[in-house]
């Protein structure tokens, strides 16, 4: 009985340790479950977009740091709707609550407004 109760005592103290996590620096909402979900079924894409609208709008009404990579995911999926200016807009949010994201946005921003100029100049 000894014995089985020295065996059982470090596994319960193991699986008491895996349930107490300390809470996360950043709110995430259900972006890994969405992610999945349009990876999995491309018509998922839209309700994607949708719930990171939401996600992001709750976040900063409730004057929260935006978990990195979320703005920059949400203007990929309004260019990949065919809306550049959002894209823009949201690349401009993450390189400025993400200094260290400023290369890559500033390029894909610079990238997209010599796009749009080469458009209006080329009629297409």
């Amino acid at each position: 009985m000894i014995v089985r109760s020295a065996l059982l005592a470090p596994l319960a103290m193991t699986l008491a340790a895996c349930v107490a996590q300390p809470p996360s620096l950043y709110q995430w909402g259900a972006y890994e479950e969405l992610l999945y979900q349009a990876y999995k079924d491309p018509v998922a894409v839209e309700a994607m977009r949708t719930k990171l609208v939401a996600h992001i709008a709750e976040m900063e009404v409730g004057s929260r740091k935006i978990a990195p990579g979320l703005y920059a995911e949400l203007g990929t999926l309004y260019l990949l709707a065919g809306s550049a200016d959002q894209a823009v807009a949201h690349y401009e949010k993450e390189r400025d609550a993400w200094p260290e994201s400023r290369g890559l946005m500033t390029s894909l921003i610079d990238n997209l407004r010599r796009r749009e100029q080469i458009e209006k100049e080329t009629g297409k």
